[in-house]
């Protein structure tokens, strides 16, 4: 697991003067942002008939939503039809299946503790993309010396490029897993 505070140097490069600590927050709210818009934080749980349809959340993190939900036979179930989804994440199976397992996903919870550990993929792979999403929140602060309109939205779409392309990255991912159910045309 990676800190964001390791990050702290691409945003001062982004926007001169700023203070570890405010740096640090933004950092945790673009990440924040980043895999709540991403998806990239999937999990993948497997629950038998019988078990509590409690979905394992990782600490310091909060329910999203549910992508697809598979039998045993590995055929795709229909939402609110063979299961439901409580806002919590927890499942109930409808149905007599046997066993279901369940594809979702999860994002890190509005107040970050100070030593918070990022996912080491979405810091590698995409600290450009993070650094530029609290750039701009940064330069959008009022009354202050690094602020920038111009920059901030500059920043933000180099942001949202970011989410976008690691939420393909995910939904190929989850795409590869999923069974293609041919259609039947009239």
């Amino acid at each position: 697991m990676a800190q964001l505070s390791s990050l702290i140097p691409l945003v001062r490069e982004r926007c001169g003067g700023v203070l570890d600590q405010m740096a640090k927050d933004q950092l945790g709210r673009a990440y924040q942002k980043f895999c709540y818009e991403s998806r990239f934080l999937a999990r993948t749980q497997e629950i038998e008939q019988g078990q509590s349809g409690e979905l394992n959340i990782d600490s310091d993190h909060v329910f999203v939503s549910v992508d697809f939900v598979l039998d045993a036979n590995g055929r795709e179930l229909k939402s609110a039809q063979d299961y439901t989804v409580s806002a919590d994440g927890k499942i109930t199976a409808l149905g007599t299946t046997s066993k279901m397992r369940v594809f979702y996903h999860i994002a890190p919870q509005f107040m970050l503790p100070n030593e918070f550990e990022a996912d080491n993929t979405i810091v590698n792979r995409w600290a450009d993309a993070i650094a530029d999403g609290a750039a701009a929140n940064l330069l959008m602060m009022p009354s202050t010396q690094w602020t920038d309109l111009s920059k901030s939205d500059y920043f933000k779409r180099r942001f949202t490029d970011g989410y976008r392309d690691a939420f393909q990255v995910a939904i190929e991912a989850l795409d590869e897993q999923r069974p293609t159910q041919p259609r039947v045309f009239f």
